[in-house]
């Protein structure tokens, strides 16, 4: 064979195929597949950007928050339980174990995760903002859990107090006198004199779920801010013996682990976000006392 001789080829012989465009529909298909397997949710810090609130607007982005953080429904059995006058030691998930909550602490509360939320209710004046401790992962289920649970152990300001009506303030106080009695249902005496926050909760003290509510954020705020949610109070009820004692096993084994440890310091920056610093505690109970007696 030489230069520029074509090769014989038998006349039966079909001529070759011409090649094939990749099939991108099943490639698509695949990716898409794989994609959907992914839980928006999952825990760690590979699963998308985390948005700061002024983004959330820009791009028009629909915020969901994970179902763990929402309210109980027929169709959905995963949800938390926690009476919020007490310590987050005795929030647990109803389909594990009746112990204090772990699986699911570290999951993201939105997606797409967001750097900050903003918290209102229908129950409490105040706007609570929870940061993420960690810029990567973006504010977690935990967080919000100890965020709102530091604030409502923080006091009341006596302007707050004096600002309702008088109805409202004799509901809270009466809230006062029950959540420091004897009753099991209540944290009892260590919550010492100060009006704590938790005590506005009155009867409306368990957590009931984080929803989207544009229409409440505008009427409580003027305006649909980015990033700010409802949270639901929902009534209490009596525990049972069988709560009653899983919630004492689990407050004095808070207690012991909190006494080995007695020069540590809190290393939530929720805490630190939401402090009394320039606020005026002073003392709301000596009035009301002497009122109500």
């Amino acid at each position: 064979m030489y230069a520029g001789h074509t090769p014989w080829v038998h006349p039966t012989a079909p001529p070759p195929a011409p090649p094939q465009p990749p099939d991108t529909a099943r490639a698509n298909f695949r990716w898409t597949s794989s994609a959907d397997r992914i839980d928006p949710f999952a825990e760690g810090p590979h699963y998308g950007p985390v948005l700061e609130p002024f983004l959330v607007r820009a791009v028009s982005a629909t915020i969901r928050i994970n179902p763990l953080l929402s309210p109980p429904t027929d169709s959905h059995e995963d949800y938390l339980r926690w009476n919020m006058i007490f310590p987050t030691s005795t929030c647990y998930r109803t389909t594990g174990p009746k112990r204090s909550w772990i699986k699911g602490r570290e999951a993201p509360a939105t997606f797409p995760r967001l750097s900050y939320i903003r918290i209102i209710s229908r129950s409490f004046p105040w706007m609570i903002s929870v940061k993420a401790r960690r810029p990567n992962i973006g504010v977690t289920c935990g967080e919000v859990v100890e965020t709102l649970s530091a604030y409502f152990h923080g006091d009341v300001a006596k302007k707050e107090y004096e600002g309702v009506s008088t109805r409202r303030r004799r509901e809270i106080w009466q809230a006062y006198q029950y959540n420091r009695s004897t009753d099991s249902n209540v944290p009892g005496g260590h919550l010492g004199e100060q009006l704590r926050r938790l005590d506005w909760l009155c009867s409306n003290s368990r957590w009931g779920g984080i929803v989207c509510s544009d229409e409440f954020v505008k009427e409580a705020c003027g305006d649909v801010l980015p990033c700010t949610f409802e949270l639901k109070c929902i009534p209490s009820y009596p525990l049972t013996p069988e709560e009653v004692s899983e919630q004492q096993r689990i407050a004095r084994h808070a207690e012991n682990r909190s006494r080995s440890r007695p020069n540590s310091r809190p290393s939530s920056m929720a805490s630190r976000s939401n402090s009394n610093e320039g606020r005026d505690t002073t003392d709301t109970t000596t009035e009301e006392e002497s009122e109500y007696e």
